[in-house]
């Protein structure tokens, strides 16, 4: 059942990333400052982290492929980078474990690396002109900016949402 609980919230989450990043696109002149939300990649993240490694790949296959077909300029590219960066952040997390600073640190990183990737992927495709200092000043700065004000606000929910299930777990099996 909780399992289930982990999907919903998880499908809630993407449906928010795609209400905020149609909400609050800036133009200033005649450059688009993009906002890209990450809502689903942070709570994978956390998800790895916090409950296990099985439940976060399931989710982050389920969860990239939904995205993929939503978004569908290119299938496999989220579920991809989905899979890898909660196999990077399995991987390399168990050295600071449950420490919320490198945590939140290493979330961010996490988009910027999922951001980078996309573009790239997209550039090589073709499907997008890739300029580097643009793409700094005009996305990645923006995102990262937007990224650490959902993280701060869905941080404390997901984690206390945990508790609360794990507390429940706990009570029933005594």
């Amino acid at each position: 059942m909780r399992v289930f609980y982990y999907f919903l919230i998880g499908v809630i989450l993407f449906y928010i990333d795609t209400v905020i990043g149609l909400i609050i696109p800036m133009h200033i002149g005649n450059k688009d400052i993009i906002f890209v939300p990450h809502l689903t990649l942070m709570y994978l993240l956390i998800i790895c982290v916090f409950r296990s490694f099985g439940v976060s790949i399931i989710l982050a296959i389920v969860l990239g492929a939904i995205t993929d077909l939503y978004f569908g300029s290119f299938y496999g590219l989220y579920l991809f980078g989905y899979i890898l960066l909660v196999v990077i952040m399995d991987f390399f997390f168990k050295v600071f474990y449950r420490d919320n600073s490198m945590l939140f640190l290493i979330i961010l990183l996490s988009t910027v690396v999922m951001e980078v990737y996309v573009a790239l992927i997209y550039s090589v495709l073709g499907l997008v002109q890739f300029m580097f200092i643009d793409f700094i000043l005009l996305r990645l700065i923006p995102t990262i900016i937007l990224n650490l004000i959902l993280l701060i606000m869905l941080y404390p929910l997901i984690t206390k949402f945990f508790r609360k299930t794990q507390l429940k777990i706990d009570t029933n099996q005594r």
